[in-house]
């Protein structure tokens, strides 16, 4: 152990003389990558014995191997307000809803490092904030005169480099995890591995080579208070016994946590939280959590991490830029079931999203640990080796929710109706393009799929891909080619979904599975009731996956009610005779105002504000004399909200 550590001192000092150089070769989706290099997965079979060895002491010249400029601390206004380098979703007509940036002079007055050196973030309006001046540490200026990163290929190198130092760390990080925590060590390593193959890779909460250096060496890009939350939420999986206890341990943490100053990895805790609690059912906890978490980040001023940020080095602009989207798409995942306005409304420039440390792509993604964990239906070893792809299917479904949000916002909420037709075109167009656009490796068929399940996230992404299609065109539904498109989605689902359930069974679909699989159900059900075609079949498949996936998330039986629930409804008549009217009709020759019936039997598309049913800060019990109008809540039956009429003389294909 003293001999890699003296390694890796030698390593960290060449790096910091910038005597070391590493090639970088551009990929196919315009990143880079060593290809030499593939982080250190955490060994499939644990050592065995004590840990005596591995001391808890932190060695302190590895202190200095991380950048300098501090992001643990700072102040902030509202979640994420625009600034530059974002791009703003509020009220933009589709055609005007491409990327903007605001000059730069605008984030200069919000950027700013305090009187203890530490970043600060303040919008334009404070009456706390000095501005700093123009020669400043923290002021902006173009990558071309950044001295902290030079040029995006050296930047790339520094990363590729650092992913190296970290995998020297995880045999050390491990150990003073295991006598920090009290964890076992063996449960420790295997709790992580699970999150790492089955957790991380759909939302990227946790950037591995800096969490995994600073574990083992104390640094800012670590908690205990983050550790324990990982191993809780990744113990469902497989030991319930430890799962219970570490929760109790995270909560207790928390209260600790959220009274220090903002820092990553308290967001990054704060959002695992959530996504437990979320797939607990546990909304309104959920909802909080999240919440609190987008403050911090708006906090450390995560939406200023574009390459033009001066003062940061290449590996705080990478965790930054990651963590930033993490929040931005567990924005709009949380936002889809609780049927809540997104909060996170600004997006940095396109660019963050062209991350600098790729190398998880080409890792071996693997549902095995040793002899002690298997998560497929194959016997030990014999699920075939598969790429992760973790960091294109991330990206990806970025690019996607950015879409999601905008489905969200103008054909959800209660908007200006005038640019419902438009918002439907732009909208259309946009999926097309994403999905023409996303990497191949990432694409499936449902027509053509392979006998043996890729790796979950990849396949949530291509269920996410359908459930928006579904989304998009079902407030429009009783337009006959919309509603095809809507069946067609779904049984592109059903495919996926049976797809998974040969290779790893439903036990352990996560949260967001569930919601594609309850969209795809809504989508189908009149269908069903009315016995056209294979729809009743579909409809078994997406019940059995509910009724399976509750045992994980639990969440899942409020969805599987709902749909129980409007199959003991009557089917409406309008539906009964959608698919029996020609493509060619327009828009006036379909009848837009939904009946009573209609309107009784369809589903919501958002399953937390089920019909009939208790309402969380909804109900009237909670309101009041208020008006429903003023909070932020989507509608329950979007369809009964969208003015029809100004759709009536032209059909939009």
């Amino acid at each position: 152990m003293a001999q890699r550590l003296q390694e890796a001192e030698k390593q960290l000092a060449e790096m910091r003389s910038g005597r070391e150089s590493t090639p970088a070769s551009e990929s196919g989706g315009g990143a880079t990558t060593d290809q030499g290099f593939r982080p250190v997965v955490i060994p499939a079979h644990p050592a065995v014995g004590t840990v005596g060895h591995l001391s808890p002491t932190r060695p302190p010249a590895t202190n200095s191997t991380h950048h300098p400029s501090p992001l643990d601390t700072g102040a902030g206004n509202t979640a994420f307000q625009s600034s530059s380098g974002i791009a703003s979703h509020t009220k933009q007509t589709p055609a005007a809803r491409d990327t903007r940036t605001m000059p730069q002079d605008s984030a200069l007055t919000d950027v700013s490092v305090d009187e203890h050196g530490e970043i600060c973030y303040y919008g334009p309006t404070s009456a706390v904030h000095d501005p700093p001046q123009l020669d400043s540490p923290l002021s902006l200026a173009t990558s071309a005169t950044n001295p902290s990163v030079s040029s995006k290929a050296d930047a790339r190198s520094a990363v590729a480099a650092f992913a190296r130092e970290s995998a020297t760390w995880e045999d050390f990080a491990l150990g003073n995890a295991s006598l920090e925590t009290g964890i076992p060590r063996a449960v420790l390593a295997k709790l992580l591995h699970v999150h790492w193959a089955w957790v991380s890779p759909m939302f990227t909460w946790v950037y591995r080579p800096a969490f995994v250096r600073d574990m083992a060496t104390g640094g800012r890009y670590y908690s205990e208070f983050l550790l324990t939350v990982i191993c809780s939420h990744a113990a469902k999986y497989q030991d319930g016994e430890y799962a219970d206890m570490l929760l109790a341990r995270a909560r207790r943490l928390l209260g600790n946590a959220i009274q220090e100053p903002s820092s990553i990895p308290t967001v990054q805790a704060l959002l695992q939280l959530s996504a437990r609690d979320l797939a607990q059912g546990s909304i309104s906890r959920a909802w909080v959590y999240s919440g609190i978490a987008f403050r911090m980040a708006s906090d450390l001023g995560l939406q200023h991490s574009g390459p033009d940020l001066r003062g940061m080095g290449a590996i705080d602009l990478e965790v930054r830029r990651r963590h930033f989207w993490s929040c931005y798409f567990w924005d709009k995942a949380t936002s889809l079931y609780a049927g809540r306005l997104p909060a996170v409304t600004e997006v940095l420039h396109p660019d963050t999203l062209d991350l600098l440390d790729d190398s998880t792509d080409l890792d071996i993604w693997s549902p095995y640990y040793g002899n002690s964990l298997n998560l497929t239906k194959f016997t030990q070893n014999q699920y075939p080796p598969m790429r992760n792809y973790a960091v294109s299917t991330f990206v990806s479904s970025c690019k996607l929710s950015m879409i999601i949000h905008d489905i969200i916002v103008q054909l959800y909420y209660r908007r200006n109706r005038t640019n419902t037709e438009e918002t439907i075109k732009d909208v259309k167009s946009r999926l097309d393009s994403w999905r023409e656009n996303s990497p191949r490796h990432l694409r499936y068929d449902p027509d053509h799929l392979p006998t043996i399940c890729p790796p979950p996230h990849i396949i949530s992404q291509n269920l996410l891909y359908f459930t928006t299609v579904i989304l998009t065109h079902r407030p429009f539904w009783s337009i006959p080619s919309y509603y095809k498109v809507c069946i067609s989605a779904s049984r592109s689902i059903e495919a996926l979904v049976l797809l998974l359930e040969s290779t790893f069974g439903l036990e352990n679909i996560t949260y967001l599975m569930g919601y594609c699989i309850y969209t795809g159900a809504s989508a189908i059900l009149e269908d069903a009731k009315c016995n056209k075609g294979p729809a009743s079949q579909t409809l078994k498949t997406y019940l059995r996956a509910l009724n399976a996936g509750m045992k994980t998330c639990p969440l899942l039986e409020r969805s599987l009610q709902i749909i129980v629930k409007g199959l003991n409804r009557y089917p409406s008549s309008s539906s009964m005779n959608l698919s029996g009217h020609s493509q060619s009709q327009g828009v006036a020759e379909v009848d837009f105002h939904l009946n009573a019936a209609t309107a009784n039997s369809y589903i919501p598309a958002f399953p937390y504000l089920g019909p009939d049913m208790s309402m969380d800060f909804c109900g009237s019990s909670y309101l009041g004399n208020q008006n429903p109008d003023s909070m932020s809540m989507l509608d329950c039956f979007p369809e009964m909200q969208t003015d029809f009429g100004e759709l009536l003389y032209t059909h939009v294909d």
